[in-house]
C-alpha cells in the first residue's frame, strides 16, 4: 500500500513506546527492565515458515533484514531507542526524521546513513540538525557547534549527546565505526 513506510515507521515507534511504558511501570524493588530497541531498514527480504521436520520458525530473512537488526543493536552504542536508515526514512512518508550521522554497522563494509523519529523534538532545531550534518564535509567545526549548542538545548537528549561526541571523533571518511 502506499503508505506502508508510514505505518511501519508509527508501528516501530509505538512498540519502543510500548516497551518504555512497560518498562516504566515497573514497580520499585523488582528488578530493572532492559530497554526495548528498535530499527527500521528498507529492502526486500523473504518471509516466511524455514526450517526442518524437528522445528519451524516463521522468520524473515535477507540483507535488509541483517541491517534492520544491526541498526536495533546500534541503538545500544547510540544511546537511542529507535534508528532507521535513510532508505526507510524517506520511503516513509513522515516529517518527524532527525537526522543522526553516518556510522558503519557492526559486521558491515559500507556505511549507513542514520535518521531518528523524533515527533517532538523542535521542527527548527531539526532544521538546524539537518544543516550541521550537512556542513560536516566543509565545515567540521562549524558542525559541531551547531550540535553543541543543541545540546546546550536539550541537555537530556541523551542521542544527541552521543551524535556530538561521534561528529568530534569522525575519521576522515565522516563516518563513525560502531564496534
Amino acid at each position: 500500500r502506499p503508505d506502508d513506510g508510514e505505518r511501519a515507521a508509527r508501528a516501530g515507534y509505538a512498540i519502543w513506546q510500548a516497551g518504555e511504558a512497560f518498562r516504566n511501570s515497573v514497580e520499585p524493588g523488582l528488578p530493572p527492565i532492559g530497554k526495548t530497541r528498535v530499527g527500521l531498514h528498507w529492502g526486500g527480504a523473504v518471509v516466511g515458515n524455514f526450517g526442518g521436520k524437528s522445528r519451524i520458525q516463521y522468520t524473515a530473512l535477507g540483507d535488509s533484514m541483517n541491517t534492520a537488526a544491526r541498526l536495533e543493536s546500534a541503538n545500544k552504542a547510540l544511546d537511542s531507542g529507535v534508528m532507521a536508515s535513510r532508505e526507510f526514512a524517506e520511503r516513509a512518508g513522515i516529517d518527524w526524521w532527525r537526522p543522526m550521522g553516518r556510522v558503519v554497522l557492526r559486521g558491515r563494509r559500507r556505511p549507513v546513513d542514520l535518521f531518528e523519529p523524533a515527533p517532538d523534538f523542535p521542527e527548527a532545531d531539526r532544521a538546524l540538525l539537518a544543516e550541521a550534518m550537512a556542513l560536516l564535509k566543509p565545515d567540521r567545526a562549524a558542525a559541531i557547534a551547531i550540535i553543541a549548542e543543541l545540546v546546550r538545548k536539550h541537555p537530556d537528549d541523551l542521542a544527541l549527546v552521543n551524535l556530538l561526541d561521534r561528529s568530534a571523533n569522525l575519521g576522515d571518511d565522516l563516518e563513525f565505526v560502531l564496534d
